[in-house]
């Protein structure tokens, strides 16, 4: 059985040790060792990373009672190796998992919410709570959790040879299926659970924790935390990002809020008057195109390459149908044309005249009865084509 050094110090980041086995795998070699610092995937959290006898070890697996290294490179079995663990990445990994336990604690304590899951990535951490949580009480949990954070009580590791042994001992959570020895991390007046991942020696080391986002998650919540030197670079970018922006506003950090909130009701404002000027203007556009339509055998007939935003066309050409006639409608924004042809009162299916407008705008549409539409790459020659297709309109009203 591999001696797994990690579970009585989670600070020691170096040891010397026996290769015992070395096989070729798919992206590398899986060496077993009789002693090792390096913590597996397991618990939640990834595993550690490093150096083995000058060899990379890129991932750390359970089997059975063994842990099987991988390497990059091949070790001799019977040599003695130093195997050296990423002591960042360790450091960085007991944060937050300590930090979760921390949480865990203050949610039981506070609302009898319950852990029932979580996941520690490289960048993230995420604790499931078996209820949900208002914002003002997950704020409530991340005060208390700081401040046991900066009482900086001690958090030990405690090995028991049997559940009898352990019976009695308070604990906030019990792993179901535990074959012991059985490991309880404790935090003094604070948490206590079975654990097997390596933990920081008090919650000072954590440094702070930081709730980033709670959201609704299978009947509980969900929640989104960042310790120590996470939750420090996090803050880091926040600031840098309203640095910037009460720059661009000239206010202060803490004005920020009121000067976005400021520039939103100036901007709705400005929107509004928009509004009321397009509506007018489009108004005036609707009389002068209905007065340019032509009349053909006593109807009318509109065709027009306007400049008209391609959201308001198809409004712009229905509100200028008279009670009998036919309109066509263009406009072109950044190489791209759209129009529409509708009519009223005539015995003209659009969805009959839309294929010869598409092909003479090499473009795509469709529609029927009275509304059809489509959109084409603006095309060279565009208002000689606009010309060509008034002719043909109007010889099919003329007919």
């Amino acid at each position: 059985m591999t001696e797994r050094l990690y579970l009585v110090d989670s600070h020691l980041f170096e040891n010397e040790c026996t290769v015992l086995s070395c096989e070729p795998a798919k992206e590398g070699f899986d060496v077993m060792v009789d002693r090792t610092v390096f913590f597996p995937n397991k618990g939640g959290q990834p595993c550690d990373t490093g150096v083995l006898g000058g060899v990379r070890v890129t991932d750390v697996r359970e089997s059975g009672d063994e842990l099987i290294l991988r390497t990059d490179g091949p070790l001799p079995v019977g040599a003695a190796v130093t195997g050296h663990i990423d002591e960042e990445r360790r450091l960085d990994i007991m944060e937050q998992h300590t930090g979760e336990h921390v949480l865990s604690w203050c949610a039981y304590k506070l609302f009898d919410a319950v852990n029932v899951g979580f996941h520690c990535a490289l960048t993230y951490a995420t604790l499931d709570l078996d209820k949900p949580l208002t914002p003002e009480q997950v704020t409530e949990m991340e005060d208390m959790a700081n401040g046991l954070v900066r009482r900086n009580l001690p958090v030990t590791a405690t090995i028991y040879d049997s559940e009898e042994d352990l019976a009695g001992v308070p604990l906030r959570k019990h792993a179901e299926g535990l074959i012991a020895p059985i490991r309880v991390v404790s935090i003094e007046d604070a948490d206590s659970c079975t654990c097997c991942a390596p933990h920081v020696h008090s919650t000072g080391e954590i440094g702070a924790i930081k709730i980033v986002s709670a959201v609704a998650y299978k009947g509980g919540m969900r929640m989104t935390f960042l310790c120590g030197g996470r939750a420090m670079k996090q803050f880091q970018k926040l600031q840098a990002a309203v640095d910037a922006i009460a720059r661009k506003f000239s206010t202060a950090g803490d004005e920020v809020l009121s000067a976005v909130e400021k520039q939103e009701a100036e901007l709705k404002a400005v929107k509004k008057e928009k509004a009321d000027l397009t509506a007018r203007l489009e108004g005036y556009l609707t009389a002068e195109l209905k007065a340019q339509a032509e009349d053909v055998k006593g109807k009318k007939l509109l065709v027009r390459l306007t400049d008209t935003d391609p959201k308001r066309l198809r409004p712009l050409a229905l509100a200028t149908l008279p009670e009998k006639g036919l309109t066509l409608l263009l406009t072109e924004r950044n190489g791209q044309l759209s129009y529409v042809l509708c009519a009223n009162g005539l015995k003209l299916d659009m969805g009959e005249l839309i294929p010869a407008v598409n092909l003479a705008l090499g473009g795509r549409g469709g529609g029927r009865g009275t509304l059809a539409q489509g959109s084409a790459p603006t095309p060279s020659g565009l208002p000689e084509t606009v010309e060509q297709l008034k002719t043909y309109l109007k010889q099919r009203l003329a007919n």
